[in-house]
């Protein structure tokens, strides 16, 4: 989870990190995935998880999906 401890400037890093990998999940997802919205939605958040592993990261799962919306909202 974000550390709200820290340095405003480092809780915006961990933020555009966040949503520069979501941008990028979708990206790759609508490019080459043959599968309906729900089924991409899983694979995405699965997705988007696995990439915040070695950042050290875990944002909670509403800020996972909030980023990603933003992401598919922003694509279009």
């Amino acid at each position: 989870m974000f550390r709200w401890l820290k340095s405003p400037q480092r809780r915006l890093q961990e933020l555009q990190l966040l949503i520069a990998l979501a941008q990028q999940v979708v990206s790759a997802l609508e490019q080459t995935a043959r599968a309906p919205g729900p089924e991409k939605k899983r694979l995405a958040l699965q997705m988007l998880r696995e990439l915040l592993k070695p950042s050290g990261l875990d944002p909670p799962p509403l800020l996972l999906e909030v980023a990603l919306e933003a992401a598919v909202r922003q694509l279009r």
